[in-house]
């Protein structure tokens, strides 16, 4: 009899245990990666990178799709329509702090559509110009000839509020001239104007152009950051050039739609952590010109919110609106 009872006593509370406990079969199919550039620049290079060892974690396959256009907005809006835990968003810092403002939170804005899983990477820009081109090998001649000659020298973006975008228009407010902003649909596209002189200078990802540049096709005349970069140690700091306030590396980060599913978003966010921390992908990160850039899951929110005010107020600052 005591035995009876215990066992009616206990059945619901051991029916229902494996319900509590059970996960959702993840991943059920190929995570997709959406890169929101065309192939070939830093961020689908970083990009596929981080899919390559993120298959890696998740025991699974995860495949990079590009969707270029509108400076990110098209693959982003992409990914926040996803609501199935298979899809990742590779965003650039500029896209999550200024396309809201600049294009308007009805087409997509990251921090509401979408959460963070984690940063995976940092690097500055380089700016570059068509050696043949244009005759000059200094930041500085490069902004005299825009003084004496206005609006005659074009620049390469890829699109308004994109880290090239924001780091010439920071060039032409400090250097005191105006030049003609053509738009790309990313890296790759941006550099073959350069080359083919199309355009007069570009500020590229030195992951993208350093290539080009030890080969000679194009002539490096500054790196964004506040200090020289390995991959490039003749290169002179934009503040070394005499241009004492400048100063950008952009940051690249993974994202999720918050239509996630709310029991496969940790998974999520863990694997493509420890995509990030693993030492091949730093090395390989390393031998681009890129730096690894993983900020912790207590950190996030607020490294996020605090790039996104500071860009903001960095682009009213110095007048970047959409054209």
């Amino acid at each position: 009899m005591i035995t009876r009872r215990l066992t009616l006593a206990l059945g619901p509370a051991l029916l229902a245990a494996p319900a509590v406990h059970a996960q959702p079969a993840w991943p059920s199919k190929p995570v997709r990666v959406i890169v929101p550039f065309a192939p070939g620049g830093p961020t689908d290079l970083i990009g596929r990178l981080v899919a390559e060892r993120l298959g890696q974690e998740i025991g699974g396959t995860a495949i990079v799709e590009n969707r270029p256009g509108a400076n990110g907005n098209i693959g982003s809006a992409v990914a926040a329509g996803e609501a199935d835990g298979h899809t990742v968003l590779f965003s650039t810092g500029t896209m999550y702090t200024l396309n809201p403002t600049l294009y308007g939170t009805s087409q997509v804005d990251l921090s509401r559509d979408c959460v963070g899983l984690a940063t995976v990477a940092a690097l500055p820009n380089v700016l570059v110009v068509n050696s043949k081109k244009i005759d000059v090998t200094s930041v500085q001649q490069l902004i005299e000839r825009g003084r004496k000659n206005p609006g005659a020298l074009t620049y390469a973006t890829f699109g308004i509020g994109s880290s090239p975008h924001v780091t010439a228009t920071l060039l032409q407010k400090l250097g005191g001239f105006e030049a003609v902003n053509v738009p790309y649909n990313g890296s790759a596209p941006a550099l073959n104007a350069v080359l083919a002189g199309d355009v007069d200078f570009l500020f590229d990802n030195v992951t993208t152009s350093t290539p080009q540049i030890q080969a000679g096709s194009v002539r490096a005349l500054g790196v964004t950051s506040a200090f020289r970069t390995s991959g490039l140690p003749d290169v002179p700091t934009l503040q070394e050039a005499g241009l004492a306030d400048f100063e950008f590396s952009g940051w690249f980060a993974a994202f999720a739609s918050r239509k996630t599913p709310t029991e496969i978003l940790p998974r999520l966010r863990a694997a493509v952590a420890a995509a990030a921390r693993a030492p091949e992908y730093a090395a390989r990160l390393r031998a681009r010109g890129a730096e690894p850039f993983v900020t912790a899951d207590a950190d996030l929110e607020g490294f996020l919110a605090r790039e996104k005010d500071r860009w903001v107020k960095l682009a009213e600052e110095a007048g970047i609106r959409r054209e």
